[in-house]
Formats: structure tokens, C-alpha cells, sequence
């Protein structure tokens, strides 16, 4: 639906310019009526905020472009539409809307606010109930992200280029020198150097990004206070390490974690709601759909946007 979010994106830059502009001075025209500044506006939907000879805007449809419009905002809104009025009159006189490219682009875009509130109104039947929260709770908590909170490690560590360089390190250490102040002289990881070496509260898979499998299984091992090394590391260097806090992996209990659970399930849900009813229409349709050798060639399954639409249908060339 990549389409679809720009068509949307594209009114949201529209309304952000209503919501911030001030009203622009739109000279003598004698056709043009506004609301009365002494009336409040909020006090009846259906009054007329301004009128370009028989075009009205109302208070409702100024609404339906921005729901919570504060009288500032409502006369930005009556004068964004006085300039399209306006403009749209001006490109009738000048052919631009006999213009082939901008009539089909500009029907596309009205079919796609119909076809936008359709998918809407399909996905807004979607409910998640506690109960298949839960379900998915049991069924997923050891993976699921959202549910089992990761593990993270702090520890101090030097890497060097070599194994034999690791060695040095690892005796200088033993023999009572501090690990902290060799990490700032001699470790090749600058982004830890500077701070002594220390690396903090790292989840298991940036330990294993950035480090490797090896040294976060030895850390996971390792007791508080622990030297481990030296171990092979990224781009074959190595790393000694002491492990300073280890925070265990932990399942989070359902009921805080249950509206997540819940959000996740009805987003899935309604892009499944949609897609079902893409798909057996693209079925419905399908003796009326005739795709070209191109399309026949480059479609993708699944996919719901111009770039690269499966459509469904017949070949061209049958």
C-alpha cells in the first residue's frame, strides 16, 4: 500500500500548512463571503465558513479535513480552499484540465479516497480479543521481543590486533595491572577506549554484533569480577574481557505486557482483513483482468502498490 501512504502523506503536508499559515490577504473580491467574526464558528456545523458565488464551504467540511480545528485554524482552512477555488477556475480557462495526464492522475487520486475509506471500513472490523492475546502470549513468549526481554551484559574488555598481543595483555593484568587504565592505552576498539574499556548494559545480540558468538557465550559464563581471554573477536582480532553485571533474559508478565501484544495482533489482523478481500476480488476479477508480457514478467506476489502491483488476472497476449 506504498500508494496509498503517500496519498496520505500528501494531505498531511497540506494540513500541516493550513494548521501553521496565517490567513493570506485575498484582495477585493466581490463574489466572497465569510462567516461573521462574532459568531462562533464551533456553534453550528453546518454554517458557512466562505463562499465563492454558488461554492460554500461549510464548518463540517472544513472538519472533515481537520477534525479539531481551533478557529485559527478554521479560517486558515477557508482560505486554503478560497486559492484551490480559485486556481481550479483558473486552470479551466487555460485547458489544463483537458490535460490527459493530469485528468488521469486526478481520478486515480479520487478513486483512492473512496478506496482508502473501503479498506478502512473493512479493518475497522477487526477485534483482538484478551483471549487471543493470550494465546499468542503462550504460544510466543520465549522468542518474541515484545514479550521476552533480552539479556544485556557490562564488562570491561581490550581488543587487540593479535592473539599474542591479547597474551601481553592478559599477564600485564594477572601481574596486578588495572584493565581500565590498559584499555585506554592499548585497545584498538575506539568507540570503548575512551571510557576505560567499559562497555554498558549491551543486549546479547549487540554483544554478538559486535563481538562475536564465542566471546558472548564466555560472558554469559563468566562470574562478576571474571578475566575471559583471550577470544577471537570480529575482523580476527581478540578480546580479554571482565565481566562487571549480567542481567538475565526475562518474560515479561502478560498483563504488561498484554495491550503490545494486543496492538501487534490487530495490526497483523487488518492487513490480513484487507489482503482477503484484495485477494478475492482480484479472483472475482479475474476474467476481466488482462495483464501485458511486462507485468506477466516483473509481478511479485502479494504486493498492493503501483511500483510493482499483482493485480491478477489474464495474459495480454492470450
Amino acid at each position: 500500500m506504498r500508494f496509498r501512504k503517500s496519498l496520505i502523506v500528501a494531505l498531511s503536508v497540506i494540513l500541516v500548512t493550513i494548521s501553521s499559515c496565517v490567513a493570506p490577504k485575498t484582495g477585493n473580491l466581490e463574489n466572497v463571503t465569510t462567516a461573521s467574526p462574532d459568531k462562533d464558528p464551533n456553534s453550528d456545523a453546518s454554517e458557512v465558513l466562505i463562499s465563492l458565488g454558488d461554492k460554500k464551504l461549510t464548518i463540517q467540511q472544513a472538519r472533515w479535513l481537520m477534525p479539531k480545528a481551533d478557529n485559527q485554524q478554521l479560517a486558515n482552512i477557508a482560505n486554503f480552499w478560497l486559492e484551490n477555488e480559485l486556481l481550479y477556475a483558473e486552470a479551466e480557462k487555460n485547458g489544463i484540465t483537458n490535460n490527459p495526464q493530469i485528468k488521469f492522475i486526478s481520478e486515480l487520486n479520487r478513486k483512492q479516497e473512496f478506496s482508502k475509506e473501503m479498506a478502512v471500513s473493512v479493518q475497522r472490523l477487526v477485534k483482538i480479543s484478551d483471549e487471543a492475546a493470550l494465546d499468542y502470549y503462550e504460544k510466543n513468549k520465549d522468542t518474541d521481543p515484545l514479550i521476552k526481554r533480552e539479556g544485556s551484559l557490562t564488562f570491561s574488555h581490550i581488543r587487540t590486533k593479535t592473539l599474542e598481543e591479547a597474551q601481553v595483555v592478559l599477564q600485564r593484568i594477572k601481574a596486578g595491572e588495572d584493565i581500565n587504565y590498559l584499555a585506554v592505552q592499548l585497545s584498538i576498539y575506539e568507540h570503548d577506549a575512551k571510557g576505560g574499556g567499559i562497555a554498558r548494559d549491551y543486549s546479547y545480540s549487540q554483544v554478538e554484533k559486535h563481538f562475536s558468538p564465542k566471546f558472548l557465550e564466555a560472558m554469559i559464563k563468566a562470574t562478576k569480577g571474571q578475566i575471559i581471554g583471550p577470544i577471537e573477536s570480529k575482523n580476527n582480532s581478540y578480546e580479554i574481557a571482565r565481566q562487571e553485571r549480567k542481567t538475565e533474559p526475562e518474560i515479561l508478565p502478560f498483563e504488561k505486557v498484554k495491550d503490545l501484544v494486543k496492538s501487534k495482533l490487530h495490526a497483523d489482523e487488518r492487513m490480513k482483513a484487507l489482503n482477503a478481500l484484495l485477494d478475492s476480488l482480484k479472483q472475482a476479477a479475474a476474467d476481466k483482468t488482462v495483464k501485458s508480457p511486462l507485468v506477466i514478467q516483473f509481478e511479485r506476489p502479494n504486493n498492493r502498490n503501483p511500483e510493482d502491483a499483482n493485480v491478477g488476472g489474464k495474459n495480454k497476449q492470450e
